[in-house]
């Protein structure tokens, strides 16, 4: 059977493939490249920092135990630093009571003309000294020991010259307490505190007390009574620092 289109050819309707139709087949292939290519390179990309990531975290795996142990010694070295600092200043601080009284002994004049009849020796802590300093006592002297003595004296002048003894040295301090006179025996009474200084001021744990007594007339012996010294002004009796 055949079929004739007796229509005008104006009428007749077109039997040929349209172009939209092939273009549109020709974009299947293109589209799917277009999605395909970039989802394959950030597959690639991902993987290659996936394989960067698993290799660094097997390196810091493999460095958690020496991490871990130069941590410990670093730790370690601070500890010892802070104990062997402590150490060290106590080794800078640490006097003896044998050597104060030795040094106080020995800036003692010779036929100073008096006599030590007791001495007592406290630690003096660095809260005490700033308040002694408070009132202008040991002024500008880093005093970690105070020597608590009474003594008499063959004359006044004798008394003056042994506080500036103590009061003129820079190893000591003084802290004048008193003076009394026995007109009977012509002899002077008093008493006074002597700090020995220190290179810094003593945090020595504790107040430990030593008391000395001299046996007999005392640590030194008193020269022949003199007559006191017109010119030299007593001590004041109600106390001060020298």
């Amino acid at each position: 059977m055949v079929e004739i289109n007796l229509l005008p050819q104006q009428y007749r309707k077109q039997s040929q493939p349209s172009v939209w139709k092939y273009a549109t087949w020709a974009l299947l292939p293109i589209t799917a490249a277009a999605l395909l290519i970039p989802w394959v390179m950030t597959s690639t990309k991902t993987s290659d920092l996936q394989r960067q990531i698993d290799a660094v975290q097997g390196d810091i795996d493999a460095l958690t135990a020496q991490k871990q142990e130069h941590d410990r010694l670093v730790a370690r070295q601070k500890e010892l630093e802070q104990v062997t600092t402590i150490a060290q200043t106590l080794r800078d601080q640490k006097t003896y009571w044998s050597n104060d009284l030795a040094a106080f002994s020995t800036q003692i004049p010779a036929g100073s003309g008096v006599a030590i009849k007791s001495l007592k020796m406290t630690t003096l802590t660095p809260d005490a000294l700033k308040n002694l300093q408070a009132t202008g006592q040991y002024t500008g002297k880093n005093v970690r020991r105070e020597l608590a003595i009474t003594g008499d004296a063959s004359s006044q002048q004798s008394v003056i010259n042994f506080l500036n003894t103590f009061e003129n040295s820079p190893n000591f301090g003084l802290k004048f307490q008193s003076l009394q006179h026995d007109k009977q025996k012509d002899t002077y009474s008093f008493t006074a505190n002597v700090g020995v200084v220190g290179a810094t001021p003593a945090a020595q744990a504790g107040t430990g007390t030593t008391t000395v007594t001299p046996a007999g007339s005392g640590a030194v012996t008193p020269a022949p009574a003199a007559a006191p010294a017109a010119s030299a002004p007593a001590p004041s009796p109600t106390g001060g620092n020298r």
